[in-house]
């Protein structure tokens, strides 16, 4: 379990296997240009058998269709590479009953971001091999615009060509707390990595990196994660942040006066950065912000289990990220 194990290469002609460990598929067509983006970075896409089921709105099959799907792409010998279709909530289902043997006798590229953040993370605390945070077959369908491009271009790079040294950016990654730090990648989804907390799936933090984006919540919310992190001792581990986009943060909702029917104003809401600052006071590991990776956005394709560097000169600058051992 101490060695860390680097799946193969993904080349021109290697079969891939797509499966739905989640929710249902939001769109057919979305999954069809998915894969034909899949085809023209050189592979094959191969469906499972309820990839495109919808057993209720948040399931795509049941719960023993979707761990046969999950366990038949890892054993099959001629598929190379795993893609998942979309997100959702209940990929943690899966996780009691996964056979962990015979994903380690079968290494092989994973890849998936959102939800999936609970087996990218699960596979490498069990396994010890690498993961990849990267696209969803339903967003390569937007690979006609510059922001597809770049997350395209990245999958191929990380995936096939296995590229180290710094990360090029598409817009700027600014400096909450600078320093610098080596370590190992964890991370993902910042609701659905915290719910591995006190679990056995949970990679081991000490010296890691920890990554974290999110969509659709309130700075209530997001303060409620990072405080969660903080009561779990992680602050006391980790050897660096780096924040994705947190995008689409919603309003609080609206309290009212029982008896007036008036609004009731708490005051001015704090922003992303006050809330990182905060629940990271008292601890000097450096904090990137606005990294490029997260939902419906210009994504990174991220080795968790790769080993990086952060380099954060002083406060608002400009940082930047590093690969420094080969992952695959």
């Amino acid at each position: 379990m101490s060695e860390l194990v680097k799946p193969a290469r993904l080349k021109s002609g290697d079969k891939v296997g797509i499966i739905s460990p989640s929710s249902p598929l939001s769109s057919r067509r979305r999954l069809l240009r998915g894969m034909n983006v899949l085809r023209s970075m050189g592979f094959v896409p191969v469906l499972s058998q309820s990839v495109s089921k919808a057993l209720s709105p948040h399931q795509a099959g049941s719960l023993d269709e979707r761990l046969l799907d999950f366990h038949t792409m890892f054993a099959d010998k001629e598929i190379k590479g795993i893609f998942c279709t979309t997100g959702g909530y209940i990929s943690i289902q899966l996780l009691p009953f996964i056979d962990w043997n015979i994903v380690k006798k079968n290494p092989k590229v994973f890849v998936g971001y959102s939800d999936i953040t609970v087996l990218l993370n699960a596979i490498y605390a069990k396994t010890k091999l690498i993961t990849f945070h990267g696209p969803m077959i339903e967003w390569l369908d937007r690979g006609d615009t510059r922001s597809g491009r770049y997350t395209i271009k990245n999958l191929k790079n990380v995936l096939m060509k296995g590229t180290t040294g710094k990360l090029f950016p598409f817009t700027e990654w600014r400096v909450l707390k600078p320093g610098r730090a080596t370590g190992v990648l964890i991370g993902g989804n910042f609701n659905v990595f915290t719910s591995l907390l006190g679990t056995q799936y949970l990679p081991k933090c000490e010296g890691k990196i920890l990554f974290l984006e999110e969509v659709d919540e309130t700075i209530e919310g997001l303060d409620n994660y990072f405080w969660r992190l903080r009561a779990s001792g992680m602050f006391k581990k980790i050897q660096g942040l780096v924040i994705g986009k947190i995008t689409n943060v919603q309003d609080f909702d609206d309290e009212y006066d029982g008896k007036n029917r008036k609004k009731i104003k708490f005051g001015i809401s704090p922003t992303q950065e006050e809330v990182i600052l905060h629940a990271t006071k008292g601890f000097d590991f450096p904090i990137m912000h606005d990294v490029d990776f997260g939902h419906d956005v210009a994504s990174m394709t991220l080795p968790i289990g790769g080993r990086v560097r952060m380099e954060c000169p002083s406060r608002e600058k400009i940082g930047s990220i590093s690969i420094v051992r080969n992952y695959i």
